[in-house]
């Protein structure tokens, strides 16, 4: 199976019907960035890209890297056109449903970016040893500029990550879209709103969401330690 990351979606069109997309002005919200099919296409889809975010971190584990955390415009454009010429799959179990030849799905960028981190911590393990650490006066970072994803969406993302990193490793190990995922982010609620700026409102779909934490994780797995919160 061939896949081909697309500038901004990722598209993979083989001979299913496709998981259209709706994804809205960026703001201070998180809105709906996928329509709502029946639920067993829209967790296959979903899953489906997280398939192919793994094996695009398999095969171009180094452009995957640079994709996220890559801040010259130049270097940018290089890891974008090597994700995005095609590459195999063969090896990857990209549907549930053995009725089903292949599978087309569009994923806003902002989301695709999650699912690529969400891929780099599962094989690298480096957010594993990551502690709460002491609040800070501000959460904001360079990579922000480059996620697509309103600033205060980064922000709390941030703070999440730094405040209760274990909480966003529960909400990764979920299955998208399940009844475990929907309580790993009901559980985050005590460190989610604290961590939202002062003034700024979510509506939060929770693939948007997830993807947001998923990348704050895996940048603060990278980025040099922080003091740990002694308790």
């Amino acid at each position: 199976m061939r896949v081909r990351l697309l500038t901004a979606l990722l598209a993979v069109s083989l001979t299913a019907p496709a998981v259209a997309a709706n994804d809205p002005p960026l703001g201070s919200r998180l809105g709906e960035r996928l329509q709502r099919g029946p639920a067993s296409d829209g967790q296959d889809a979903l899953r489906t890209g997280h398939r192919l975010a793994e094996c695009l971190y398999f095969r171009r584990g180094s452009d995957v890297i640079g994709a996220l955390t890559s801040l010259s415009v130049e270097d940018r454009k290089r890891f974008d056109r090597n994700l995005s010429r095609s590459v195999e799959c063969r090896n990857a179990t990209l549907v549930d449903s053995p009725r089903l030849q292949g599978v087309a799905i569009i994923t806003p960028a902002d989301v695709m970016r999650g699912m690529m981190a969400e891929a780099v911590l599962e094989k690298s393990g480096k957010d594993e040893a990551l502690q709460p650490v002491a609040a800070q006066a501000g959460y904001e970072r360079p990579w922000f500029a480059i996620t697509g994803r309103d600033r205060s969406v980064d922000e709390m993302a941030v703070c999440t990550a730094e405040q209760n990193p274990a909480g966003i490793r529960s909400l990764l190990a979920t299955k998208p879209e399940s009844a475990d995922e929907l309580a790993a982010v009901k559980s985050l609620g005590a460190t989610l709103g604290p961590c939202l700026p002062q003034g700024a409102t979510l509506k939060a779909n929770r693939q948007s969401l997830r993807a947001a934490l998923a990348e704050a994780l895996f940048h603060r797995s990278v980025e040099p330690p922080l003091a740990v919160t002694k308790g």
